[in-house]
Parts: structure tokens; sequence; C-alpha cells
């Protein structure tokens, strides 16, 4: 089985667990970016997929996400896994990292750094937007005293930076992570994947992927922060996203 993740989401229990209970059916993990990721599923070149949806509410779909989003109307299961909160980067001097937590309302007045391969598509009001490559460089930019950048805390992570700061933002839309393939198109072992990444033991029922609702709503993951160099872009007026 061909399983894609997006950046974000790591394998490694998942494929151990794998490797375990399907021994004679390898899993062939590959990565792409977050806005690759449906295109990978209806071309077949992937059997499933873990991706981010758009937060609720947030329509159009973020600039770095597919314009396509699965849904169970059009042929797609679609298993919920977990809410990934959100988090505000900032330079590790700024005055936001006082407190453990930041309210939307004390980011207005900001300069967000909104990257080209965003995943929220959300801005809280009264910033200053500024366009940025992608995330990778909004993380630099942040660094520098540039800006803020709001991005799921996984991503935060991922593109830690020495000199930055990060803080939970818990009134910010979530990132919906899920696992996704087409019914048409069901690998014979889509509902055992189901079970490894929703953390089932053996003996514990598979359910119906996601095209019932055997198990009960995801969590929403509330990690601790961590800790976390640059260019050049340009600027827009805070409000709303639009791609």
């Amino acid at each position: 089985m061909r399983l894609l993740l997006v950046p974000g989401t790591s394998p490694d229990r998942w494929a151990r667990v794998w490797r375990e209970r399907l021994p004679d059916d390898p899993l062939e993990v590959v990565h792409a970016p977050p806005g690759e990721a449906v295109a990978a599923v209806l071309a077949g070149t992937v059997h499933a997929a873990v991706l981010r949806l758009p937060p609720v509410g947030v329509d159009p779909p973020p600039a770095g996400l597919s314009a396509t989003t699965p849904s169970t109307s059009t042929g797609w299961a679609v298993v919920p896994l977990w809410t990934e909160q959100s988090v505000v980067v900032v330079r590790k001097d700024h005055v936001l990292t006082v407190v453990d937590q930041v309210d939307v309302a004390d980011l207005a007045g900001e300069t967000l750094l909104v990257p080209g391969d965003d995943v929220l598509g959300w801005s809280p009001p009264g910033v200053e937007e500024l366009e940025v490559p992608d995330v990778a460089t909004g993380a630099d930019l942040a660094a520098q005293g540039a800006g803020v950048l709001l991005v799921p805390h996984s991503l935060a992570r991922l593109h830690d930076r020495r000199g930055t700061a990060v803080r939970v933002v818990p009134d910010a839309p979530g990132s919906p992570v899920v696992l996704v393939w087409r019914t048409d198109d069901e690998h014979p072992h889509a509902q055992e994947l189901v079970g490894i990444v929703r953390g089932r033991t053996v003996a514990s029922s598979r359910g119906s992927g996601g095209t019932g609702a055997p198990d009960p709503a995801p969590p929403t993951r509330r990690t601790p922060p961590p800790r976390r160099t640059g260019r050049e872009p340009g600027r827009r007026q805070g409000g709303s996203r639009r791609r």
C-alpha cells in the first residue's frame, strides 16, 4: 500500500505497527506538499493520503491546499484524525512571549507573515499582512523580528528557528488532519490502516473508515510550545485571506 503524508505528519509509529500486522504487504510512505496531496490520490499514484482540510468556516480553501476538498458526498472516504492547534511564532524577545497563550485580540497591530503555502487561510482582525513565499521564509523573518507567523503547531516545530518562541493561540482556527482515499478505488487494507492511524489494537473493531462514525470526535492536539534566520517580499492590508 502507498500512503502519502503532508508536512507535519510523521509515519514512524504507523509504519512500525503496519510491519507487525501486515509483514507481507509493505507500507510505502511518500511525501508531498499539502496542495498536491489530493491530486496524487485522484491520479492513482497513491492509495491514500494523510492531509489537511481547510479550517472550519474557511472558504475558499487556503492557498497552500488543493482547490478540491475531499468530501464523502463526492466519492471520498474521509477519516478524521485530529485537529491541530494553531500557534504564533515570534522573535524570542517579542512582547507576546510574556504570556503562555496569546489571545486573538492581542495580535492586532502586528505584521502577519502570510506564506504562499498557507494552510489556515485566516487572519486575526487588525493585522497588516506581509506576503512571503513559504512557511520556511516566514520562520526566518519571524526570527529577524519582521513579523509574526501563524501556523499549525507541527509546522512551527518543523521550521524551528533559533531566536524565536512559540505560543498557542487557542481561539484561532485549528487545522483538521484526515486520512482520505477514493471509495471507488479502495485498497484491500484501507480499514486496517484506519485502525493503525487511530491507535486501535488488533482486537478492537475496525469500524468503517470515513464513511461511518464508529469513533468519537478526534481530539485537538495540545502539545507544549517548542523553540525556533532571511529574505524579503511584498505587503497587504489585514482581514480575511484571499487566494
